[in-house]
């Protein structure tokens, strides 16, 4: 499969429009466009940031990129991040059971940051007082 196959794939996958993942990305919709279509080629710093928004392993788009371009033989390093926090693991497993959880929080991320903070702040005191007046019951 292609890169620009892989990206497709992934994002619908996720249900995501395309205006959704530029956003996101931060790029104009008809960049995506492009890269889903093959008439363009990301950049290796825009593949890992598309790996990072997907929560995948960044070989599998990497790959595929280093494929459509020629080997310079220049050594790096690629950092494989892993994530040991289990709150992250639950976080993970509700977005799973609750998809409009999941859409509701793409569209909070894309939100100005006073907004967002402001939705944020919000659904954290709803939860405190939940608490609150669930101890006392």
């Amino acid at each position: 499969m292609s890169l620009s196959e892989k990206i497709k794939e992934l994002r619908e996958k996720q249900n995501w429009s395309q205006d959704t993942l530029a956003k996101m990305m931060k790029m104009h919709r008809s960049t995506l466009s492009r890269y889903e279509t093959g008439k363009a080629i990301p950049s290796y710093q825009t593949v890992i940031q598309l790996a990072e928004i997907f929560k995948i392993d960044k070989d599998y788009l990497v790959g595929e990129l280093e494929q459509q371009f020629p080997t310079t033989g220049a050594t790096g390093y690629i950092l494989k991040e892993k994530l040991e926090d289990p709150a992250i693991g639950m976080i993970l497993k509700l977005l799973q059971q609750e998809p409009e959880l999941q859409k509701a929080l793409v569209d909070l991320h894309l939100m100005p940051p006073k907004r967002r903070r402001f939705y944020a702040d919000t659904i954290i005191t709803f939860i405190k007082v939940n608490n609150k007046h669930k101890d006392k019951m």
